[in-house]
């Protein structure tokens, strides 16, 4: 049986837990990391979202958003994925998200609101 993991699992990896690390992949740093880099030309996809969450800072919690387009239609978010192997032999399939610098809509989310 297949398995699928958010958090990329480089097929490198000894441990499977680095997947916990790696959620998001920063455009900025793509073609610099070596997690990374061998996958930009090869291993690009597009994931189908409807939303997402964001954490915004309330004093010293940190509050869930959720993020979605003003329809609530799907959209997609790019991402990298690789195959990695488990102990018994079986493939799983993992992936990250490629983030950058958020714009003035995403800012409020990730600084704080005024």
């Amino acid at each position: 049986m297949q398995a699928y993991a958010l958090g990329l699992i480089p097929h490198w990896a000894a441990d499977p837990s680095i997947g916990n690390r790696m959620i998001n992949a920063r455009a900025e740093t793509l073609t610099e990391l070596p997690s990374f880099k061998p996958l930009v030309d090869r291993r690009r996809c597009i994931i189908p979202a409807d939303g997402f969450y964001e954490w915004r800072k309330e004093g010293s919690r940190k509050v869930p958003m959720w993020v979605h387009l003003k329809g609530r239609e799907p959209f997609g978010l790019a991402a990298l994925w690789d195959v990695s192997r488990k102990p018994d032999g079986g493939k799983v399939e993992s992936f990250t998200i490629i983030t950058t610098q958020p714009n003035e809509l995403m800012t409020p989310f990730t600084t704080g609101c005024p």
